[in-house]
């Protein structure tokens, strides 16, 4: 610990002697320490670099996300100089670890999470404080580069398959309609990175973490994020539960057969960024624990393909991705 850390953490805690651990959890640069004093109180410490411009927004966000009444981590203290931040410690229990339960023991935590995300999906993007610093929102440009992060870091990279000229002419094609089709629904604000690892559970009452991507963008990404994350397995019933729960209290002008198909090109959406970014970790950032989840995650994929109707070329290269995965496990 260097000395600049230690003088924050003395001067908020008021304290001299503490134990300082590191947390290791997800991709993120930033990094984590759980701190305890001597009667055993916790906190946590974060320290964030100056790569992703993103890190620098969470402050903020935590803070519009408590004014508004979300559920997130109490800040303690931050020094915005020295990138520092001194957090309420909320626990190691997250909808994660809760994975291994009867879907009778988790379903609350989902219905209760999907409750909470709905309050920030349904704020208009016109009524956000000017002040409020986001990422750029979700446009073509933005759906176009995580269908080339997916090619390049999963498709090339994890399953080593080679694409000809005419499958990327008809997929480039194919994508070109999903992304008019994502930018037809109104945009919202969004996680962008909704899956079980960023929902803690405290309290016995869920509360969001890792939201400094957050932005303008689709909520289907969100509800793709939660309901076909790799992390965690659903049955189709405990998923139509999930999303058709969602839909009730949305309440949109529109059918459910309708919003199940934008759900599922949400999801198809949201699983090429996840496929990604797991190709990109496990291989480039030597984070190789990241690669066992990309299994899970092509099944998602073929899953979410099939059900559309409307991704036939993506399908196909989804199951030719998995027939790689299963014949030659990572």
């Amino acid at each position: 610990m260097n000395k600049e850390i230690r003088k924050f953490l003395n001067d908020h805690l008021s304290v001299v002697d503490f134990q300082y651990d590191p947390i290791k959890k997800g991709g993120s640069d930033r990094s984590f320490y759980r701190v305890r004093l001597p009667e055993g109180n916790t906190f946590i410490f974060m320290e964030y670099g100056t790569d992703v411009e993103e890190n620098a927004y969470w402050a903020e966000i935590n803070r519009f996300m408590t004014e508004i009444g979300m559920p997130a981590p109490r800040i303690i203290a931050y020094d915005h100089r020295q990138r520092f931040l001194l957090l309420e410690d909320l626990g190691e229990i997250d909808l994660y670890s809760l994975r291994s339960l009867p879907w009778h023991k988790r379903r609350r935590h989902y219905l209760t999470t999907l409750s909470e995300i709905h309050r920030l999906h349904r704020i208009p993007l016109a009524d956000l404080p000017a002040s409020l610093k986001l990422t750029q929102g979700y446009d073509r440009s933005l759906y176009l580069w995580e269908h080339n992060y997916f090619r390049e870091n999963f498709v090339e990279a994890v399953c080593q398959l080679t694409l000809s000229e005419s499958l990327k002419r008809a997929w480039a094609e194919e994508s070109d309609a999903l992304i008019n089709r994502l930018e037809k629904i109104s945009p919202c604000l969004i996680h962008r990175d909704f899956q079980s690892q960023n929902i803690m559970i405290k309290n016995d009452r869920p509360v969001f973490i890792d939201f400094q991507g957050t932005r303008p963008g689709n909520l289907f990404y969100d509800l793709g994020s939660l309901i076909c994350d790799p992390y965690v397995t659903f049955n189709p019933d405990e998923r139509h539960e999930l999303f058709s729960f969602y839909y009730r209290i949305m309440e949109p002008d529109y059918s459910l057969d309708l919003f199940t198909d934008y759900f599922w090109e949400g999801a198809a959406q949201r699983l090429m960024q996840a496929l990604g970014a797991y190709g990109f970790l496990g291989l480039k950032k030597n984070k190789p624990d990241f690669l066992k989840h990309t299994a899970n995650g092509i099944k998602n994929l073929v899953t979410a393909t099939s059900n559309t109707g409307t991704l036939p070329v993506l399908n196909d290269l989804a199951r030719n991705c998995m027939n790689k995965l299963s014949s030659r496990p990572l």
